[in-house]
């Protein structure tokens, strides 16, 4: 089986997103095509609760892109993003998200970031 893992297509990480990533819009088109040339397609979706501990906001006195120093390691805080329900959080609206067999949802645990799609940022605890 061969299977396609796309990481956090959403709105944030686009074009006047909260996090946006330049062109990061652009790919879209090319990840639709991958879809069809595998057998399962993943989906990650960051799905942050409103205060979460990776976020400037969350912290007195510090900075989006400060680094802090949390009990599993060190953390760069995000400006507030992917949170819950928002519309930064959802899915580009290009992504053909209906060809998805599985979407992960990560980053929600309110004291421990994720950036992966098989573990928290602690390397031991599964998303």
């Amino acid at each position: 089986m061969r299977a396609l893992i796309v990481i956090d297509v959403q709105n944030d990480f686009c074009p006047g997103g909260a996090l946006a990533v330049p062109e990061g819009d652009e790919i879209v088109q090319d990840i639709n095509a991958l879809m069809a040339d595998f057998d399962a397609v993943i989906l990650t979706q960051d799905w942050h609760p409103a205060g979460h501990s990776s976020f400037a906001s969350s912290h007195k006195g510090k900075n989006p892109y400060d680094m802090i120093e949390m009990p599993y390691g060190p953390q760069v805080l995000w400006p507030d993003h992917c949170i819950q329900g928002s519309m930064g959080a959802k899915f580009h609206m290009e992504l053909h998200q209906d060809r998805a067999d599985l979407i992960i949802r990560k980053g929600y645990n309110p004291e421990i970031d994720s950036y992966s799609a098989f573990f928290e940022n602690d390397h031991r605890t599964p998303t």
